[in-house]
């Protein structure tokens, strides 16, 4: 390793000997260069570039664990920002359990039509909401549902009828 406390070789100094070694006064330094540059590249990748008037920068960092933790930023002037990922899994690792990992996204055919699969358990306590389903059919094995108001109930055959507005109860054979 190279000693830090002195100064850096001469650049008039020869840096290669006759059999393309680095010199006994530069290897050391050469070696430290190396190891900084890898270590920086392997945490910090980023590129920054303007095409057209979009602007995009993209900044990946790495943990020691070789998890992605950075971010991609995406800027421009266009109505539409497109963020295209090769892949057949996404999975996800929590920050704060690493050797969880969560496959959150499957790509695959569906009837020949490329598809994405949700994972069913990606859904977090109380995000369903009823405002969001929006069905003409629902149908379950076993419903706890309360109290229900209606006017109305009839069997799928129609051979069965509860008129609750009209209190009878219909039954035919």
């Amino acid at each position: 390793m190279a000693d830090t406390t002195t100064a850096l070789p001469s650049l008039t100094s020869r840096a290669v000997d006759g059999s393309g070694r680095w010199t006994k006064v530069w290897a050391p330094w050469i070696k430290l260069l190396l190891q900084t540059v890898r270590g920086t590249a392997a945490a910090v990748e980023t590129i920054n570039v303007t095409i057209d008037q979009v602007n995009g920068a993209y900044t990946i960092n790495r943990n020691v664990n070789g998890r992605i933790v950075g971010q991609v930023k995406l800027d421009g002037t266009d109505a539409t920002t497109n963020f295209a990922v090769l892949a057949d899994k996404f999975i996800i690792v929590h920050p704060s359990v690493d050797g969880t990992e969560i496959q959150a996204f499957i790509t695959g055919l569906v009837n020949g039509v490329p598809t994405v699969g949700i994972n069913g358990n990606l859904f977090v306590d109380g995000t369903i909401l009823a405002r969001s389903l929006a069905v003409t059919s629902l149908s379950a094995i076993t419903a706890n549902i309360g109290t229900i108001t209606a006017g109305v109930l009839q069997s799928a055959d129609g051979k069965m009828v509860i008129d609750l507005n009209n209190k009878t109860l219909t039954i035919t054979t």
